[in-house]
């Protein structure tokens, strides 16, 4: 027993010695925590919807055409025509015209502007909403994008932002046949409506911005892969660098800051090392404000500091005010004879459905009752133009008579409908030589008469509407006939569905009316 005391009295200071020694525990301690990458996974971001329904309805137009014979059909949205939307506007509509000559020039067919046929479906001419999501081939099959039959190319957009004075769209040109894609490229255009600055999704970063972000891309998938270096990452040789470019050139506004997209195979020599494969498919990433501030360039930072605000651009201004050019899409051009009468509200109405113009050749004995109607078809942006004062057959007149017609008709429309009168319409069609040169001004006649003062069943008005008119035609119709107002609706819609832009007789002519002469339709 007394032999053993001394171990079991070592074994207890040794024990004392351990215990005084220990650290004291904390109850809230944690280890240090890893903080988060800069950049991160994210979801493609929905575009916006361009459409009549959608949060853009009152700022944007649509320009679409469609031409088999040279292979082409092409949809873009374009902002109101102010000076600080025409760069813009310029640059969407060369993406067609570039599809345009590219196709000429590979099927030896030169362009002209074609209406398609009656029920073709083309009444939709904004951004289709998620079309540039769709694969190429598809996009090539489809009639409502691609060209009927053959090879041939396909142009079409989304809106990508809408941010305080900023908006963004997407324009993705294919080419090719369903079974044989021959290229596939999409650009982003910014533009600014309150400067008119504009720029693409990859100049909305600042030099080196490259190279700093890849470096943020590589740090993300090297701590995705489990690594703990805080050794600062680089972004690889001038193959990653050049994946980053392309990201770059993907960029869209978020809450969160930008999202870009790096296409499949991004990887570098650290990523390697790691054992960490090249991504097989594209890979969404967001970059937080803070880090892109950091990135951009003054564009690009006020477009970051507009998150989170109602888009303010301009309005569109009323189909008749817009600038239209009728050599890239089929234009035509509806007239009204006789009036202004109780009828002509209602047609007034149907147009401003159909966000279409018309062309009133208006008699100055019906001015002065209906100067609440003159006035509208000018806030509307509608043509008013002569057609006399009491409908006479002009050739039976003196020039003298003549020229009283006329200038007594112009008098009363200006002061009705404020608008400058430029053009007359002869009754009956009739007029000679003495007629033009008492009159002064060109006489406007038409190609297509619906013949509606016989009063035909209403398809049948109808269908001499809708079927007979090319691109530049003048269509004959007026707006004293119950049966013309009543179809009006119906004769818009089916003109739009063929592919036409409704226009007045100005701008069927480009904007600017003729000095002299008689026209029947656009040269």
């Amino acid at each position: 027993m007394t032999s053993r005391r001394p171990a079991v009295l070592m074994l207890a200071a040794a024990a004392v010695v351990l215990t005084a020694c220990a650290p004291a525990a904390r109850a809230d301690w944690a280890p240090p925590a890893w903080e988060p990458a800069a950049v991160h996974a994210a979801e493609a971001p929905a575009a916006i919807d361009a459409g009549p329904a959608g949060p853009l309805a009152t700022v944007l137009t649509g320009v679409r055409l469609r031409n088999d014979a040279v292979g082409v059909q092409a949809r873009v949205s374009l902002l109101p025509d102010t000076p600080q939307t025409a760069v813009f506007n310029a640059a969407m509509l060369q993406h067609v015209r570039a599809a345009i000559d590219a196709r000429v020039a590979a099927s030896g067919v030169s362009y002209t502007p074609v209406a398609a046929a009656v029920g073709s479906g083309m009444s939709s001419r904004r951004c289709e909403l998620g079309s540039t999501a769709r694969s190429a081939a598809e996009l090539l099959a489809d009639p409502a994008f691609g060209p009927s039959g053959g090879a041939g190319s396909a142009v079409l957009c989304d809106i990508v932002a809408a941010r305080g004075p900023f908006i963004g769209e997407s324009v993705r040109v294919v080419s090719g046949t369903p079974d044989a894609v021959a290229a596939d490229t999409t650009m982003i255009l910014y533009a600014d409506t309150a400067t008119g600055e504009i720029a693409t999704a990859d100049a909305l970063w600042a030099d080196g911005a490259a190279a700093a972000l890849g470096a943020h891309v590589v740090d993300a998938l090297r701590r995705d892969a489990g690594s703990l270096t805080r050794r600062p990452a680089s972004p690889g040789d001038e193959a990653q660098l050049a994946a980053v470019r392309a990201a770059l050139s993907t960029t869209i506004p978020v809450a969160e800051g930008f999202v870009v997209t790096v296409p499949a195979g991004f990887t570098s020599p650290e990523l390697s090392a790691l054992g960490v494969p090249a991504n097989a498919e594209p890979m969404v990433l967001a970059v937080p404000a803070d880090l892109a501030a950091s990135l951009v360039t003054p564009f690009g930072a006020r477009m970051l500091a507009a998150a989170g605000q109602p888009y303010t651009g301009p309005a569109v201004a009323p189909a008749g005010a817009r600038a239209v050019d009728c050599a890239l899409v089929p234009c035509v051009a509806v007239t009204y004879d006789d009036g202004p009468s109780g009828l002509t509200a209602g047609i007034l109405d149907e147009l401003a459905r159909y966000d279409s113009a018309a062309t009133f050749f208006a008699m100055g004995a019906n001015a002065h009752g209906a100067r609440d109607v003159l006035a509208r078809m000018t806030r509307e942006g509608h043509e008013v133009a002569n057609h006399t004062w009491n409908h006479p057959q002009l050739p039976k007149l003196t020039s003298a008579q003549v020229s009283a017609q006329i200038n007594d008709t112009t008098r009363a429309l200006e002061a009705a409908s404020g608008q400058r009168i430029d053009s007359f319409r002869p009754p009956y069609g009739e007029f000679n030589a003495s007629v033009l040169a008492a009159a002064g001004l060109p006489a406007i006649l038409w190609d297509v008469d619906t013949l509606d003062w016989q009063k035909p069943p209403d398809e049948t008005l109808v269908a001499r509407a809708v079927e007979q008119p090319r691109a530049g035609s003048i269509v004959l119709m007026h707006d004293v006939h119950a049966g013309t107002a009543r179809v009006a609706g119906t004769i818009f819609q089916g003109l739009l569905d063929r592919g036409f832009t409704l226009v007045t007789v100005r701008q069927l002519f480009g904007g600017e009316l003729p000095a002299s002469g008689a026209w029947r339709r656009a040269p």
